[in-house]
């Protein structure tokens, strides 16, 4: 059974070329609010687990854009 990873913590896998790829989450586009998804790759899973981790921890004080208008009602 695969194991579920925390929320923010990225995404794991080997592509079909060899190589590993660790997905995040960089942000959301304000004008859309649809993700904005970055990637690391490297040649071996362990290399790409110490490189997401370094990204994630650079993104982690990032401010987040909201939106001046919200649509929620009473």
């Amino acid at each position: 059974m695969a194991k579920r990873r925390a929320n923010g913590e990225g995404n794991i896998r080997k592509r079909s070329d060899g190589r590993w790829e660790g997905r995040y989450t960089a942000g959301y586009d304000p004008t859309t609010g649809k993700r904005i998804i970055k990637n690391v790759l490297g040649k071996t899973q362990a290399e790409v687990k110490t490189k997401l981790a370094k990204v994630l921890e650079e993104t982690k004080d990032l401010d987040v854009v909201c939106a001046e208008e919200y649509t929620v009602t009473t």
